[in-house]
């Protein structure tokens, strides 16, 4: 689900036979009129009536409990996201278990933490502007997790060579996914503290507006990241035995998502 999602469920709610049937009963009169050709401009106007007040009903229901059935929404998406979710970090981070790195599920804890805390962050002043920042939350979020991912498959890769210098420079790439996800979840502890005092200091959304750019600028260099990583990857700079290892790592983690 997308912004554009939850805005066509709502303008779609207030549609039943309530807001329809007046809508219906013009329709059908104008209709009738034309079709007997009543000239009777008591017909035509009652027809018109009739719709501007469905039209009128439909309005007044849309406004009324706009922002209620907005959080509600994004809470059920929340709560979806979630619910897909959790079993697979349950299986990822027993495997981080295993790579003798207390690091990497210490760091998918606290992922899961702060990502938890901040998809539930709720209140009035967050109501209408929540979806975006929430959004980025959960790419930055899958992100971490994506590279936790890589950094195992790099792991075990790395223990099954017999060369140094390959097993040392795969090690070092995972080295570099690591850090990343530190700074990932740095950031995520940082708007979630500018998300709290927003809610309470800020009524307008101006500092949610300001938090909502920062993020994007973060994910932004995030991608960048990503960019460097693909490149390592590819390795253009080291052996064609670390590259077709590179590459194997790479499937790997890709099977593995």
């Amino acid at each position: 689900m997308d912004k554009k999602d939850i805005v066509k469920k709502l303008l779609l709610r207030p549609i039943d036979w309530i807001t329809l049937a007046p809508f219906l009963a013009g329709a059908t009169l104008g209709l009738a009129a034309w079709a007997i050709n009543l000239e009777s401009g008591v017909a035509l106007a009652a027809s018109v009536i009739l719709i501007l007040l469905s039209a009128g009903i439909y309005l007044h229901r849309l406004l009324i409990g706009w922002n209620e059935d907005y959080e509600r929404l994004l809470d059920e998406w929340r709560q979806a996201v979630e619910k897909n979710r959790d079993r697979e970090l349950d299986r990822l981070y027993a495997e981080l278990r295993k790579d003798g790195d207390p690091r990497t599920e210490a760091l998918l804890k606290d992922l899961r933490t702060l990502t938890k805390a901040l998809m539930s962050e709720q209140s009035e002043s967050l109501a209408a502007s929540a979806f975006d920042i929430v959004a980025d939350v959960d790419k930055l979020f899958q992100r971490s997790v994506d590279y936790l991912k890589e950094s195992l498959q790099l792991w075990r890769t790395a223990e099954a060579m017999q060369r140094e210098t390959i097993k040392d420079e795969l090690l070092k790439h995972r080295e570099i996914l690591i850090e990343e996800v530190e700074k990932s979840l740095e950031n995520l502890g940082d708007v979630l503290g500018r998300m709290k005092k927003a809610a309470v200091s800020s009524r307008d959304g101006h500092q949610l507006a300001e938090l909502r750019e920062e993020l994007a600028a973060r994910l932004r260099l995030a991608e960048e990241v990503e960019e460097r990583m693909r490149a390592l990857r590819g390795a253009g700079d080291v052996t064609r035995e670390e590259a077709t290892y590179l590459k194997y790592a790479d499937e790997n983690q890709q099977e593995g998502r």
